[in-house]
């Protein structure tokens, strides 16, 4: 079945692109690699099907920076692989955190910037709801919250979901529920540095701030992309970032850090890219 039947926000990979063949390349040998690390892991208790499950993670994790990479900056194509060449260093320091967060992630992001071209359909918008909520229910309400904002943000911009303003409502009043059926607690945090999150903001801010001409164009219409939404999407990003830093690390399971990953090699490619592209242009001394 066609993509396009199923989702409007869908992008299928295109292997005539060398990126994309790529990415996909890096994500399997990691999980090859991952996967083979953990077998090794048997002998202190861990069996077979963890040691799979373990390399998939790991594999589908990369990817998934690469494309959300890939969404808050898709005319620079090459950052998201700073992004993914900082991921694999953290995978060997970091435990390899839930995929479920991440894939939330990108689906906000699409529904927010419209990289396809088109706004979101039924079927996007009913699967946002429902991972937005899973995520609440079960590690925080703090990603209904969130969820909310990308729909209202959504109804907001041109060419939007009109329904979304409700839903986005709805989800806000949701979230409150949830909060006060958990106890209405203060989130603790003690053991983590503010320092973290700041600096990968600081360091992406050039890429909001001077984002430059936009040349991308959606999938489906080969339409350029609106400006404002990949705007909007960048400060959601952020939101998502603060917000997911607020919740405690015992439930976050080392997503922040991933994040991290995101922030600082869009941010750290954009700064050298436009270092570079100032001294090519300056006349030789």
């Amino acid at each position: 079945m066609e993509i396009h039947k199923i989702t409007t926000i869908g992008r299928p990979l295109n292997f005539a692109y060398f990126t994309n063949k790529l990415i996909i390349s890096i994500a399997f040998l990691t999980s090859i690699i991952f996967t083979i690390i953990t077998f090794f892991n048997y002998f202190r208790g861990e069996t077979n099907n963890i040691s799979l499950i373990t390399g998939i993670r790991a594999g589908l994790l990369v990817f998934l920076l690469w494309a959300i990479s890939r969404e808050l900056d898709p005319d620079k194509e090459w950052g998201a692989f700073v992004t993914v060449s900082l991921a694999l260093a953290f995978i060997i320091i970091f435990e390899i955190p839930k995929i479920l967060p991440f894939v939330w992630f990108l689906l906000i992001l699409r529904i927010i910037n419209h990289s396809s071209g088109m706004p979101a359909g039924i079927m996007d918008s009913f699967l946002g709801i429902a991972v937005g909520l899973i995520l609440a229910y079960h590690i925080s309400w703090i990603y209904g919250i969130l969820t909310a904002f990308g729909f209202i943000f959504d109804s907001r911009l041109n060419d939007p979901a009109k329904y979304h303003l409700p839903i986005g409502t709805m989800m806000l009043i949701i979230s409150a529920i949830i909060y006060i059926q958990n106890g209405g607690m203060i989130f603790a945090h003690s053991s983590r540095s503010i320092s973290f999150v700041v600096f990968a903001i600081i360091l992406f801010l050039p890429v909001i701030i001077w984002p430059g001409k936009l040349e991308s164009v959606g999938d489906r219409t080969n339409e350029p992309l609106d400006p404002a939404r990949i705007k909007i999407a960048r400060i959601m990003a952020i939101f998502v970032f603060f917000g997911i830093w607020t919740i405690p690390e015992t439930q976050d399971t080392g997503i922040v850090q991933f994040i991290f990953c995101i922030f600082t090699g869009l941010g750290a490619y954009r700064i050298v890219s436009a270092i570079l592209a100032k001294k090519r242009e300056s006349p030789l001394m």
